[in-house]
């Protein structure tokens, strides 16, 4: 049975307003997905993922354009991309401060932290020294996916993925938190 907007609004909701109070959007920034099929539910361009409403919620088709489309968020090429690419069926994209600090100096992350080390022990920054456009680098993110459970675009914020929302929300947060131990380890050396 295929899920309508209505049955995903809570998880989208849930999933927004934690990155949200975490700090890891904007009220406009970020975006997620959820692929059933043919079909993929995103978020609108410009919906604010703290306060989503099921209008927010966008359903249009994961190889082909169709009237809902121009809607979609500016990144829509790239959950395409990852859909096409990976075996996924969530993706959870967001503008994490401190991942973000970090790629802009560094082409890889390597947590240092016992749950980073374990469940994402290299975090790859896509476009490295390249300028980044909202939906480029889409293959590249696609491919870098399907070994690692999040990626940074350069300067940009990550992109994760996931069975679930929550599953991709996870590692968005573990990225974060391991990243913010990093940057604490390099301000707290003397």
């Amino acid at each position: 049975m295929e899920l309508t907007p209505v049955d995903l609004l809570p998880h989208f909701k849930t999933v927004g307003s934690d990155l949200y109070t975490r700090g890891m959007v904007s009220m406009h920034g970020g975006n997620l997905s959820f692929k059933q099929e043919t079909s993929l539910c995103i978020t609108r361009s410009g919906s604010r993922l703290g306060y989503l409403e099921e209008s927010d919620l966008i359903v249009t088709g994961v190889d082909q354009d169709d009237e809902n489309t121009p809607r979609a968020s500016s990144e829509l090429a790239v959950h395409r991309a990852i859909y096409t690419k990976t075996p996924f069926a969530a993706i959870v994209h967001c503008h994490p401060v401190h991942a973000t600090a970090l790629s802009i100096n560094r082409d890889k992350i390597f947590p240092q932290d016992e749950a980073g080390k374990i469940f994402i022990p290299t975090v790859p920054v896509i476009g490295f020294g390249r300028e980044p456009v909202p939906g480029a680098f889409a293959d590249e993110v696609a491919e870098a996916l399907k070994t690692s459970a999040v990626v940074l675009v350069h300067k940009h914020g990550s992109f994760a993925r996931g069975m679930t929302l929550e599953e991709a929300y996870v590692m968005t947060e573990l990225l974060e938190i391991s990243s913010h131990i990093l940057y604490m380890l390099e301000t707290m050396k003397p």
